[in-house]
């Protein structure tokens, strides 16, 4: 019963998040850069950032630089009174607002070894409009959301170990799972990534809320895929990438998703939307990719 209510939830959010989708989005041409060619143009702006401000406690502005434009970013952090502990970087999901209530409510309890948790916010998550009236602008948009994330990152990790941090994790959940997967493909340098309620192909998630909604869409598939499957992008050892999928997730659906990773991913008795709510199951998965991490240091 509560699989159905469940999966019934995912449909009508997914329905209404296609709707909100600008227009714009689907006028799809041959003129859209690569997501490298965006990544290389997308910098913190450290004249408005100063590095070493991301490692203290509590929220904070970053400022992001991706061309000509200007991005305002946030960072919360949960800091360990151990500078070793090792650091968890978590992304939240697409649309998730405010962008740290899934990790929030991971990590309401403390944990019971040393750890220190940061919560990275995605360009274009600082107002409810944002992210389907900027984000979904255009596919070079989605790429510098990414782009701006994989930065953010970037800068967490390094501060928090430069500081002396043993090591790092990144988890995230949906639009966060496949940020996680992309940083750990393009930078590597992490013990392990946990990607939950996610896989890197989000244009199979694009495509089969079109035909939810009974949206055509303005390319075809393989074209779709080629600009937003990221499969081949965020390999990484499949040693150290620990996947979680939900039985009845509607948006990322266990029958076409299970087979992008090269292990078996773990599967929870949820759909999505519940599973950001109901967060025992996501804990616990970080919780043991943290115990497994500790004893697997990178060669």
């Amino acid at each position: 019963m509560l699989n159905n209510v469940g999966m019934g939830v995912d449909r009508l959010v997914l329905r209404s998040m296609h709707m909100r989708m600008p227009a714009s989005f689907h006028q799809i041409d041959g003129g859209t850069p690569t997501l490298d060619e965006v990544l290389a143009e997308t910098t913190v702006d450290t004249s408005r950032t100063p590095p070493d401000s991301v490692y203290a406690p509590g929220e904070r502005i970053v400022w992001l630089r991706s061309g000509d434009e200007a991005l305002l970013t946030h960072v919360r952090v949960k800091l360990s009174a151990d500078p070793t502990a090792p650091v968890l970087i978590f992304h939240h999901g697409f649309s998730e607002l405010p962008y740290y209530n899934a990790w929030q409510r991971i990590f309401h309890r403390p944990v019971s070894s040393p750890l220190t948790t940061v919560c990275i916010q995605a360009p274009f998550h600082n107002h409810w409009r944002e992210p389907f009236r900027e984000a979904f602008r255009s596919v070079r948009r989605v790429y510098q959301t990414f782009a701006g994330s994989l930065r953010l990152i970037e800068l967490v990790q390094r501060q928090f170990e430069s500081a002396g941090a043993a090591y790092s994790v990144l988890a995230g959940v949906s639009w966060g799972g496949v940020t996680s997967m992309l940083y750990a493909g393009t930078f590597g340098g992490v013990r392990a990534v946990a990607p939950m309620l996610s896989s890197p192909n989000l244009a199979q998630v694009l495509w089969d809320g079109g035909e939810l909604v009974g949206m055509e869409m303005p390319i075809s598939k393989p074209e779709l895929e080629a600009l937003l499957d990221f499969t081949p992008r965020c390999a990484y050892d499949p040693t150290r990438v620990f996947p979680l999928l939900g039985e009845t997730d509607v948006f990322f659906q266990l029958e076409k998703h299970a087979g992008r990773f090269a292990t078996e991913p773990v599967v929870v008795p949820r759909a999505h939307i519940f599973s950001l709510y109901g967060v025992r199951p996501l804990r616990e998965h970080i919780l043991r990719v943290m115990g497994w991490a500790d004893g697997h240091p990178l060669e």
